[in-house]
């Protein structure tokens, strides 16, 4: 893509596991060859992207990703703001990105969370990755929140799901937003976490809609009957991300153009 003036962005949105797909989406982009100029992530979709943005071998991180289960993730707390505390989550950030800072990425990022004393968006584009990623995943009621200062931030899929303006904000002239449909059943409301994230997806349903619109290509993958609470779909999660960009192919193309 050497050469190419228009300045493409990507929007990562939130989706709990479910957006594992994230990772067959862009090890489908890197197979064509195509790069984009900033990222922006929201939840797992900040997660992912922060692995992409530090030049993080995606294949492996997927092969990883298939073989966890959620006693790995789980360093439960006396449930007085949510139910993990987010520990083991963070370890293995670390173990990844280390100590590294958005400064030193390979992508330009930015990471959305949600400062829940004024409800409004809070935008990482400094400090450690790390940081600002378990901020950005912390649903509510289920990990506790990240205190900065005067801040309690949690989950940013609460103001920006799919983070299209945060990336444009950015510099992107031409905008891929890869969103996780918010899934309403009700099969799979058998423990908290499950009634947690189904809360969520109601509230969000309508909002998305119109803000979509914004981009200039929307990518969704075939995902909505897979339970986003579960780590036993993984594998089906990161093809669908992939089959879901190859579908899309011919409009990602002609933006590059």
């Amino acid at each position: 893509m050497a050469g190419r003036k228009t300045k493409i962005g990507l929007a990562l949105g939130a989706g709990a596991l479910r957006g594992l797909c994230h990772l067959g989406f862009l090890q489908a982009l890197k197979e064509e060859g195509i790069t984009v100029d900033f990222v922006a992530g929201t939840s797992i979709g900040a997660l992912v992207g922060a692995f992409y943005a530090a030049g993080s071998d995606l294949k492996m991180l997927g092969d990883i990703a298939k073989h966890l289960r959620l006693r790995h993730l789980i360093d439960s707390v006396f449930p007085r703001q949510g139910l993990l505390l987010g520990k083991s989550v963070t370890e293995l950030l670390r173990l990844f990105l280390r100590d590294i800072t958005f400064a030193e990425l390979q992508v330009p990022l930015a990471v959305v969370a949600t400062d829940l004393r004024s409800g409004t968006e809070v935008i990482f584009r400094e400090g450690q990755v790390v940081e600002a990623v378990r901020a950005s995943i912390a649903i509510p009621g289920i990990f506790t929140p990240v205190r900065q200062g005067r801040q309690v931030l949690v989950d940013g899929g609460l103001v920006n799901r799919v983070p299209i303006s945060t990336v444009r904000a950015m510099g992107a002239e031409r905008v891929i937003a890869v969103n996780i449909k918010p899934s309403v059943t009700q099969n799979r409301l058998h423990n908290v976490a499950d009634i947690i994230l189904q809360s969520f997806a109601i509230l969000q349903t309508q909002v998305m809609a119109g803000r979509l619109q914004e981009a200039d290509v929307v990518i969704e993958p075939n995902v909505e009957d897979i339970s986003p609470a579960r780590l036993d779909n993984v594998e089906r999660c990161i093809q669908e991300g992939a089959e879901a960009a190859r579908r899309s192919l011919p409009l990602i193309k002609s933006l590059l153009d």
